[in-house]
């Protein structure tokens, strides 16, 4: 999770994981948070993680090095956000497993991703390489 001047990113932007595998969210800099769009959590008005999902929710974090991890178990795209930059476009997607879900066929109300085939073909999408 990133600040770099007017840039609030998370890195990498795409993310593929197996189902049971933990993922850790880490501040680089600036304050963020990992919010899953699940409807009622946080500042999210949409659902955009798998039927069945937990959601997760990581507050807002500033201290540099803080992390805040969670394990997905349900296969399925997941689109997450950061609570003080969502405004900002501050999304990510994380696949686990293959695709599918109520993310699949559009992106977040707040930003774009990659697509759930280029997270799967290439494991990782780093921001720099989807948005240069």
């Amino acid at each position: 999770m990133v600040t770099e001047g007017s840039e609030y990113y998370f890195d990498p932007i795409g993310l593929f994981v197996e189902s049971g595998e933990t993922v850790t969210f880490e501040i680089q800099s600036g304050s963020h948070s990992a919010t899953a769009y699940k409807q009622g959590t946080s500042s999210a008005e949409v659902t955009r993680i798998p039927d069945g999902a937990e959601a997760f929710n990581s507050e807002v974090l500033s201290e540099q090095g803080a992390t805040y991890e969670h394990t997905f178990e349900t296969t399925g795209t997941y689109d997450y956000f950061c609570i003080p930059h969502k405004s900002l476009g501050m999304v990510g997607r994380i696949v686990v497993g293959e695709p599918g879900g109520p993310a699949e066929g559009s992106m977040p109300p707040d930003g774009d991703v990659p697509e759930s085939q280029t997270i799967v073909d290439q494991g990782s999408v780093s921001y720099s390489s989807f948005s240069g």
